[in-house]
């Protein structure tokens, strides 16, 4: 189902499964602000290791925004908290972190982590270096983390269920946009396929992740769509969300995900780009390309990071001083490429 597993890979999978295997009590977390892919990817690793008699915590930065509540286990997933965080990773056996390998990415689970330092697995498909110390079980070349939840679980003894099948499903169907994305591969497909042959409700999965919207999301698309700016003859495109639109439609940091995918699709664009304030000093940006555009190795100038065709980075600046630094970079960098003839 996967693509050839290596001596190397079947060593990994076995580490990661002993890890788990040798633990009581594990938490299971992902970054902040989790998506379909991160949530997801613990949700079904989650009801394995329940279903082998583990006690599992899923304990999140942030709370599961309503686009994915539809994966909630029961228990549900736990928001941050700090009693809760310090009374579940004082007495975990094991950690694991799915989706991330960089430790600023778990937001104010960070100092928990880094305090009481369980044994640590790193479930992850971005490019960046590893930060987190712990089994590493990478692969840059997944197009989701579930992609690997799955690969995991396959290598395991497992009693697939439709909830483990619907949870990465909706993964990876949401890390591909739908499996329209530049990194959906022949065994993206293989694997939802299978997942789909062991019982994956895809209606849901799709509805929930594609097919409904908040009215004041749809409000920001407005305005975003209302005032982007293109550069590079149309295959630029840049747009701004501050935190006084945001409260001025009612918008939640949810309500900004797939803005910048829209953006990327307008006919000519190969780079877009979206910077939203955070806060008085904290200011995200999401790129996004197409073909050979590599934004990765652009957001990594700011110390971001992610895939050749989907990247992001945090700056804790003002969103003025970053609109000043990063616009004119990003069309330095991309302007004479994006000119170039028979570039889409």
């Amino acid at each position: 189902m996967n693509d050839p597993v290596s001596t190397d890979r079947t060593a990994d999978l076995a580490a990661a499964r002993n890890l788990m295997e040798d633990a009581s009590k594990l938490v299971l977390t992902t970054h902040v602000q989790p998506d379909g892919d991160g949530i997801g990817s613990e949700v079904a690793l989650a009801c394995h290791l329940r279903a082998i008699g583990k006690d599992v915590v899923i304990l999140n930065p942030h709370p599961t925004p309503p686009r994915f509540r539809f994966l909630e286990p029961d228990p549900p997933i736990v928001p941050f908290d700090p009693t809760l965080a310090e009374r579940a990773l004082s007495t975990a056996d094991a950690l694991v972190v799915l989706d991330i390998s960089v430790p600023d990415r778990l937001g104010k689970l960070e100092s928990y982590v880094m305090e009481y330092r369980p044994k640590t697995l790193i479930i992850d498909h971005h490019a960046e270096p590893g930060q987190i110390d712990g089994l590493d079980l990478r692969n840059v070349a997944a197009a989701a983390t579930g992609e690997l939840v799955h690969e995991l679980l396959e290598s395991w003894s497992v009693r697939w269920t439709p909830e483990i099948a619907t949870a990465l499903y909706a993964a990876i169907a949401y890390d591909t946009g739908g499996f329209r994305f530049a990194n959906t591969r022949q065994t993206t497909h293989q694997i939802a396929a299978d997942l789909i042959a062991r019982g994956a409700d895809t209606i849901l999965a799709n509805e929930n992740l594609f097919e409904s919207y908040s009215l004041p999301r749809i409000k920001l698309l407005a305005h975003v769509l209302d005032s982007f700016e293109l550069s590079a003859n149309g295959r630029v495109a840049t747009a701004v969300v501050s935190l006084g639109l945001m409260t001025e439609v009612g918008a939640v940091n949810e309500d900004v995900e797939g803005i910048v995918e829209v953006l990327r699709s307008i006919d000519g664009v190969v780079v877009a780009m979206l910077i939203k304030e955070v806060g008085p000093s904290a200011t995200k940006i999401s790129f996004r390309s197409s073909g050979p555009y590599d934004v990765n190795a652009f957001a990594s100038q700011f110390g971001g990071g992610g895939h050749v065709n989907a990247a992001g980075a945090f700056m804790r600046e003002s969103l003025s001083t970053v609109v000043e630094r990063v616009t004119p970079a990003l069309r330095n960098e991309f302007d004479t490429a994006a000119r170039a003839p028979g570039r889409r």
